[in-house]
């Protein structure tokens, strides 16, 4: 519904040179063209205020998933630090055990194998405890794990990752 609006050459500059008719007909005209363009007014307005609207749904749906996609970031963070933890001491009781037992086979060739059998069982028990702890640390990550994953589930807002 484009209307080409007259330009403001058309109209008379000077209305006391103008017929009544004249006068008339171009007064008639001014009031077509300003009812004209209040309504297209009027729609402009209706479109920037529709638009503004998008714009802030489309604003609010970005922060929700800027912030849905920090928490994840973070709690992958937290996942990485706790499986760097549990590498970590699996690492330090290998080496233990490893050194412990250098250690014995040294003694035993020397026939001092008895002092260092007891070094090689405090490093096979401390194995034991860091294995623990660090299948505890485990079923943590696969808890957080499933944690992420429903969150994912649940927010994806028909969006494919």
């Amino acid at each position: 519904m484009t209307t080409s609006f007259p330009s403001t050459g058309t109209f008379p500059s000077e209305p006391a040179e103008l017929q009544r008719d004249e006068l008339d007909a171009a007064y008639l005209e001014l009031c077509k063209s300003y009812r004209s363009l209040m309504v297209s007014r009027g729609l402009y307005r209706g479109k920037a205020d529709r638009n503004r609207a998008a714009m802030q749904k489309l604003e609010t749906k970005l922060r929700e998933i800027a912030n849905r996609e920090a928490s994840i970031r973070q709690e992958a963070y937290e996942m990485l630090e706790i499986v760097t933890n549990v590498v970590g001491e699996l690492e330090d009781a290998g080496d233990d055990l490893v050194n412990e037992f250098g250690a014995y086979q040294m003694g035993r060739r020397s026939y001092q194998g008895g002092g260092f059998l007891g070094g090689l069982i405090k490093a096979i028990a401390r194995f034991i405890r860091r294995w623990t702890s660090t299948k505890q640390q485990l079923e943590a990550i696969v808890e957080k794990q499933q944690t992420m994953q429903a969150t994912l589930e649940d927010g994806t807002d028909g969006t494919t990752r």
